[in-house]
């Protein structure tokens, strides 16, 4: 029997286990597979909607499910201590959990996300509300319903980072949502980003700095966030800036997960080396690497993860069935770019096809609601 362990849950762990479950479909009714996903929590979060809860236009409710029940009931789900990895040894085909079991797998699909390093920023923790986290979305909320005016900072802490489009959907929805409460003109908007301009591609960068001008919104950059006072709320960078801010809406450092490092596989930040078209772990022949976990030149997003685990889920079964052929991953990422409470663009590109943004409209907030909604039903339970 082969045994295919999926290191990791949420949303590209299972995407990819149910994509795999499908393309193996008799292999598994034989018993000759065995499927198996490991994950710290049954709990399935959907982080895109983190950012909408925070301006209040998504119920938190609608954010979470069990991810046991998400998964092909055929898919064998471990979690808690007994999901918890707490190594991948590569070397011995195996993966450690807390529970001290050994799994030994055939493949391995590592999905270990992002983890949020708050404190390489002193202060950052303390004196910045942020909707990464589904906790924080709720603090940020209610902040934002208590705000009557001043200045505002949406800080960028380091790249890369989760959901690139997220600080520019910040940044837009706040102007349109302040706007709408009639404090606009009372409010000052600040987007601090490490490199300079706004955002890392060249055309959607010149795009919403166009945006951003139109609307008053003032560009810091580049800068490089050193530390935060929470007492005074001053915000201060590498290149010397300083500024005080009423409120702090920020992005915080992100790294590769623990385990990685603990494992010894992953860069000084964590991240997977990973071939970026056949998406194997470099100089490993059974070892796949999705989603944020990745060291690839591509957007750590949902859907990027979705496009991978077409690529993936054929290239294992096509290993376990031949004849099936090989599949190579294009750099294909799509993302809907809210630009107000109820207005929205999208850019698709690949690693050949630059982006072309369309003009801000009602139709395509409507297209981001409708992949929203149809996350749970269709996307996770990879239905097409």
């Amino acid at each position: 029997m082969k045994r295919v362990i999926i290191a990791g849950g949420n949303i590209a762990g299972t995407i990819v286990a149910n994509r795999l479950a499908k393309k193996l479909d008799e292999e598994l009714d034989k018993g000759e597979v065995e499927i198996v996903v490991l994950n710290n929590t049954d709990e399935h979060v959907y982080l895109p909607g983190q950012l909408l809860v925070a301006y209040g236009l998504e119920n938190p409710i609608e954010l979470k499910r069990k991810e046991s029940e998400l998964l092909d009931p055929r898919i064998k789900f471990l979690h808690g201590q007994k999901g918890t990895i707490t190594k991948i040894d590569v070397a011995n085909h195996s993966v450690i959990t807390a529970d001290g079991l050994s799994h030994s797998y055939d493949y391995l699909v590592i999905t270990t996300g992002v983890e949020y390093t708050w404190d390489e920023v002193p202060g950052y923790r303390s004196a910045a509300l942020s909707p990464y986290e589904f906790d924080g979305a709720l603090k940020m909320r209610e902040a934002l319903e208590k705000f009557q005016g001043g200045t505002v900072v949406v800080n960028v802490a380091k790249l890369p980072h989760r959901c690139p489009v997220a600080p520019l959907e910040m940044t837009l929805i706040l102007d349109d949502y302040l706007r709408k409460r009639g404090i606009r003109d009372k409010t000052k908007i600040i987007y601090t980003y490490p490199t300079q301009g706004v955002f890392g591609r060249p055309i959607t960068n010149k795009f919403m700095l166009k945006l951003f001008e139109e609307r008053g919104i003032e560009v810091h950059s580049p800068f490089n966030v050193t530390k935060v006072d929470p007492n005074e709320k001053i915000i201060e960078s590498q290149e010397g800036g300083k500024i005080k801010f009423d409120l702090l809406l920020g992005v915080p450092p992100n790294m590769g997960a623990k385990v990685i490092e603990d494992s010894g596989i992953g860069d000084r930040r964590r991240w997977v080396p990973t071939d970026k078209f056949t998406l194997r772990m470099k100089d490993q022949s059974n070892v796949y690497v999705m989603g944020d976990a990745t060291d690839l030149p591509v957007s750590k997003a949902g859907s990027t993860a979705d496009f991978e685990s077409y690529i993936v889920a054929h290239n294992i079964a096509n290993d376990i069935k031949g004849n099936m052929g090989v599949k190579h991953y294009g750099g294909d990422v799509l993302c809907y770019i809210a630009t107000g409470t109820d207005t929205a663009t999208y850019i698709r590109f690949s690693y050949t096809m630059n982006e072309n943004p369309p003009p801000p409209s009602y139709v395509h907030w409507w297209g981001k609601i409708g992949y929203n909604k149809l996350y749970w039903t269709v996307t996770a339970k990879a239905v097409v």
